[in-house]
């Protein structure tokens, strides 16, 4: 397992939210089971690309400029919303092999908070971690 994913396995359980500002606040570093809400509950702005049974929305507080990588533990579509307006990724992969990460989504951010946003997943939950990688 790569050092930016150490915490992967010690996941807290919390909750996403329906909208912007909803769902619990995370702080890279820490790894989370996030509990996903029914898609018809959705309030997601912009409107995601893919759709999907459930999906939802997270705080992710930077508080140091830099390059971070988003891992996910299953099939779901993630958006990082700043401002009102989805950020472009600058890289995508797998997740290293029996790790359970199925893929990584990286992203160049300033300090802030950010949306993240979730849709698409056929599970009503989702790991996520984000780490900052340089």
């Amino acid at each position: 397992m790569p050092a930016e994913f150490a915490t992967w396995s010690d996941q807290t359980p919390v909750a996403a939210g329906t909208e912007a500002g909803g769902g619990a606040t995370i702080r890279p570093g820490l790894a989370v089971r996030v509990a996903l809400h029914p898609a018809q509950h959705l309030k997601l702005d912009p409107a995601p690309k893919h759709t999907g049974p459930h999906g939802g929305t997270l705080t992710l507080v930077i508080a140091q400029a830099g390059t971070y990588r988003l891992a996910l533990g299953g099939p779901v579509w993630i958006d990082m919303i700043r401002n009102n307006k989805a950020l472009a990724s600058t890289a995508h992969a797998h997740g290293p092999k029996c790790s359970g990460i199925r893929k990584t989504v990286t992203f160049d951010l300033s300090p802030g908070n950010y949306v993240v946003q979730l849709s698409g997943s056929d599970a009503d939950s989702v790991s996520l971690l984000a780490a900052k990688v340089a």
